[in-house]
């Protein structure tokens, strides 16, 4: 059962994309006012609502900022002090922070991370949630032994996937060159899709061999597709974490992020991305 922090983060989330307003809440006297920033994706947005609503769970007074534009454009406005905390996620984070970085497994991750912070920042705990790059196969796949990424990126006259805006086809042959068995995929032709729906039909179809997604924003589809194990970490984790300056809040606005990060899934992630966007579909 979707947890009461959840649900009002989506309810939240879906008034703001029908109506384009952004949520605040004024809170008890005393309280430092605390801003939760947003790029401008849907992931971004919900989970800066989810972020916000465990924070009022403390009796902050919080407000929302969205649509800051990219990474680099939301991480200045923290670094700038116009927002308090963003929640982002920890590999790509980590290959802003530290290019050069090699870390794929999710606990080596979030070690190299923190030790890459700049100064004025602090991260609290990762949730399971993540938004990991994989490869999907259509629903009734059968998988060969052997089968994972690193044999499928191997392969060659294979045609990928992805929804326009949300995997990078670079990403796709190029992330794992830290890894040890994997240089780079040998396959170069992709097709970009304008929608989840669109690229299942696609893959069911067998227009193209198997689609690169996110574990999350590719919403609630995500759930019927099979996906590859990823046994070599070929793709770095990508689990959901709070980045927040250092020094802003107060102990309970930091123990609530440990319980977000207890209470997220991937699951409850990919559902409210559905329901968000078909919110804004219905509100056009």
């Amino acid at each position: 059962m979707r947890s009461s922090i959840l649900a009002a983060a989506l309810a939240v989330t879906i008034a703001g994309s029908v109506g384009g307003c952004s949520a605040a809440d004024r809170a008890e006297p005393g309280h430092v006012p605390v801003v939760v920033g947003a790029g401008n994706s849907d992931l971004s947005r919900l989970l800066a609502q989810i972020y916000a609503g465990g924070l009022r769970s403390t009796g902050a007074e919080v407000s929302v900022a969205e649509n800051l534009g990219d990474r680099t454009a939301y991480l200045a406005a923290l670094d700038r002090g116009e927002v308090s905390m963003i929640p982002d996620l920890t590999g790509d984070l980590l290959r802003t922070f530290d290019t050069l970085a090699g870390a794929t497994e999710a606990e080596d991750v979030f070690t190299e991370l923190n030790r890459s912070l700049p100064a004025g920042l602090s991260v609290g705990d990762y949730a399971t949630a993540e938004d990991r790059l994989a490869i999907a196969l259509a629903p009734d796949a059968i998988l060969d032994e052997g089968a994972t990424v690193t044999e499928f990126l191997r392969r060659d006259d294979v045609t990928v996937g992805t929804v326009e805006g949300e995997v990078d086809p670079m990403d796709v042959r190029m992330e794992g060159v830290g890894s040890p068995s994997f240089t780079r995929a040998r396959f170069s032709e992709f097709m970009v899709y304008p929608d989840a729906q669109f690229a299942v039909d696609d893959l069911n179809s067998g227009a193209v061999d198997a689609l690169a997604i996110r574990t999350a924003s590719f919403g609630p589809l995500a759930k019927d597709l099979t996906t590859l194990p990823d046994d070599d970490h070929v793709y770095p984790a990508q689990n959901v974490v709070p980045l927040y300056r250092t020094g802003v809040l107060d102990e309970s606005a930091v123990k609530s992020f440990s319980v977000v990060a207890g209470e997220l899934t991937t699951a409850d992630l990919a559902d409210m991305i559905g329901e968000v966007r078909m919110a804004a579909f219905l509100g056009k």
